[in-house]
């Protein structure tokens, strides 16, 4: 990564309720939730399903039951870079929906977050100023007991981004 350069999710990190859960309960699931990660790339680019354990396995047959329906992966794991308001995320997957582009963000939290869209308008954002015409946001919700993951879809609202950042900026820049 870039020097210099803020993190979407630090961004929008003050606008969530993260900081009531305890550090060692939200780093553990943020260590599950790259793992869970690791193995969806490895059944996108077809390597297979390497690294499953107890703790993943549901949350990866909930992720095959999406990607079972068969979709279009433009990019997987791409960083984007903004040099104008020095910010930078991580696109999960972008995929052609048939209708154009969206941005898929993969979430294995117990609950959805009042930060998904924020965080999904800002790599919208990032993601059209280096020329994907992003129409729609998905976050792919897994489930721990393997259900079909859920989406929840939100608008690109970039002035919705834009009201978040400035906040962000006002109170939280050096």
């Amino acid at each position: 990564m870039k020097d210099g350069y803020t993190r979407v999710t630090s961004i929008i990190y003050p606008f969530t309720d993260l900081d009531k859960i305890p550090p060692d309960i939200l780093q553990h699931a943020a260590d599950r939730g790259t793992k869970v990660h690791s193995i969806c790339e490895g059944i996108i680019s077809g390597i297979g399903e390497f690294g499953v354990d107890e703790e993943t396995q549901g949350y990866v047959h909930s992720f095959k039951q999406w990607w079972s329906k068969g979709h279009k992966v433009i990019e997987m794991e791409k960083r984007f870079y903004c040099d104008d308001l020095k910010i930078t995320g991580q696109v999960d997957l972008i995929i052609d929906t048939g209708d154009g582009l969206a941005i898929v963000d993969l979430k294995t939290s117990s609950k959805p977050s009042l930060g998904w869209k924020p965080q999904g308008c800002a790599y919208a954002y990032l993601a059209l100023k280096h020329g994907y015409d992003i129409q729609s946001i998905q976050f792919l919700h897994l489930y721990k007991d393997g259900r079909e993951g859920k989406i929840y879809e939100y608008p690109v609202d970039i002035p919705f981004f834009f009201a978040i950042f400035k906040t962000y900026l006002h109170f939280y820049a050096e």
